[in-house]
């Protein structure tokens, strides 16, 4: 019985180590935004902003809403050795509620003739509550955009 209680205290360690996708990124993203479109910024909403390694490559990068003059983006920044490359991924967001997941490695449902894509690397899923979703996936040098049911 005393090493089963260990276990699952060994279990319970481990969980609170594992970070989150919704860390913060590092203060080179800021230089990476200004770059980008010196007017826009991070959403005020921190769940617009997800990190994951995106792309596969071993290196942490960042999803995020961003914003200026009103209107609202979605840009992935994959992070490279000297800084942080931009893939802007939906234009121009339309108003209304907007949700942002990392969907992790695996086998997952989509819209279309294949029905199913398996992922090596994290995924983003945009989500429009009530409307619509897509996820994407980086693949062949750049990000694909599926459509999803999750909304």
């Amino acid at each position: 019985m005393v090493h089963r209680h260990t276990l699952t205290v060994a279990i319970a360690a481990m969980t609170l180590v594992v970070p989150r996708a919704t860390a913060q990124p590092d203060a080179g993203i800021a230089e990476a935004i200004r770059a980008f479109d010196p007017a826009a910024s991070l959403s005020a909403d921190p769940a617009l902003t997800q990190t994951a390694d995106f792309n596969g490559d071993g290196r942490e990068d960042v999803a995020a809403v961003l914003e200026a003059g009103g209107k609202s983006a979605l840009v992935i920044f994959n992070r490279t050795a000297v800084g942080y490359r931009p893939y802007a991924l939906y234009a121009a967001l339309p108003g209304g509620p907007v949700r942002l997941h990392v969907v992790p490695p695996g086998r997952h449902r989509v819209l279309g003739a294949a029905g199913t894509l398996e992922t090596t690397a994290p995924s983003l899923e945009l989500v429009f509550p009530g409307r619509s979703s897509a996820m994407y996936v980086w693949g062949n040098g750049r990000y694909q955009v599926h459509g999803t049911e999750n909304y």
